[in-house]
């Protein structure tokens, strides 16, 4: 495939990862501490399934180092167990663990992936011991197709709504009558625990976690490296949180689009905006509208709320401080626009996340 200009589709590829990598080198020369952005440590219970593990690790792969390498330089995960332990997927494939039972205080995340049910109990029980114990700590969990079938039966679950498979619904209302669930969400995320039922749902969730960890443009390059670069309509990816990346397949708008996240809506208007791509305001909004669906000026007030949404869940800042980091006059600016978008105030929506 040839572009209008000449270059080629391969060509083009891989100038835009070029260029994600070449804003990410511009963060890291300001870094002071080089620690891995985002950590993270998986359990495998026995029969599970391959495809849960590949869609944790291999977005984590390509947003941990430049290009194609594969060096966990900025993203790392670890495969944890007893020295000579080893589980065996669904598919009959072994997989060996490569560490002990880390510190879980050490990662940012730690994931339990279920197997098939019959053999839930037959986990290792050290891996129920680590997550009771990385969930006491703090530390986020997250399970992972019938990893929240694990989950729930450590008691991890309680006050929260998990992210169900349709096909395993009935099992685990069955297992658990009085834990609410979902069938409809790719994933679920409350307070301190993460429920995703598989499949390609998560890799949404870690574009997710990429973005809010290592930053757009990390999440953006996941995403190119893992879609369907000549069918870019039907991409996996095709989720509310990842969308904009892979519909935007004018690069001028995948370009002012990872630029608007980068700054997190920040000090970024539709005009600047327009003005980074060669483009007159007027034909820049009609381009955008076109391919993300919004205007650039609420594209950029979604970024902005989104990561204020963030902070409100997962810091301690004070409401007015998170209205000066996202761009906000002040406190009761961010509580008007975040109550249209969430049906909430932040200081109701942190209440309700404790």
């Amino acid at each position: 495939m040839v572009t209008g200009s000449g270059i080629s589709g391969a060509q083009a590829d891989a100038d835009y990862v070029g260029w994600l990598d070449s804003l990410w080198a511009e963060r890291l020369l300001s870094a002071r501490d080089h620690k891995p952005d985002l950590s993270i440590g998986i359990l495998l219970w026995p029969t599970f399934p391959m495809m849960s593990l590949t869609g944790v690790v291999e977005p984590l792969r390509h947003a941990a180092d430049f290009a194609d390498n594969s060096r966990p330089l900025h993203c790392r995960w670890s495969i944890m167990g007893k020295p000579g332990f080893a589980a065996v997927a669904s598919c009959g494939i072994r997989v060996q663990a490569d560490a002990p039972y880390i510190n879980p205080t050490d990662f940012d995340y730690v994931v339990a992936i279920g197997g098939l049910l019959p053999q839930l109990r037959t986990a290792p029980a050290s891996h129920r011991d680590y997550i009771r114990v990385a969930a006491a700590a703090g530390v986020t969990v997250i399970g992972v197709c019938t990893g929240a079938f694990a989950l729930a039966q450590e008691g991890l679950l309680a006050g929260r709504k998990a992210a169900i498979h349709p096909f395993h619904a009935e099992d685990f209302r069955i297992a658990f009558p009085r834990q609410a669930l979902s069938v409809r969400d790719d994933f679920l995320i409350e307070n301190g625990r993460i429920t995703v039922p598989g499949g390609i749902s998560i890799l949404s969730l870690m574009t997710e976690l990429i973005r809010n960890h290592c930053g757009p443009d990390r999440a953006a390059k996941a995403v190119h490296q893992l879609s369907l670069t000549e069918q870019k309509a039907l991409s996996v990816f095709d989720h509310e949180r990842a969308h904009s990346y892979r519909h935007a397949v004018d690069t001028r708008i995948q370009r002012t689009i990872v630029l608007i996240e980068s700054r997190k809506g920040r000090d970024m208007s539709p005009e600047q905006a327009a003005a980074t791509v060669g483009l007159s305001p007027r034909q820049f909004t009609r381009l955008f509208q076109k391919h993300v669906g919004m205007t650039p000026k609420r594209f950029i007030l979604e970024t902005r709320l989104r990561y204020a949404l963030f902070l409100v869940e997962n810091s301690t800042l004070p409401i007015t401080a998170i209205a000066l980091e996202t761009g906000f006059s002040d406190s009761a600016h961010l509580a008007t626009a975040f109550r249209q978008k969430y049906q909430s105030s932040p200081s109701e929506f942190r209440y309700r996340c404790r």
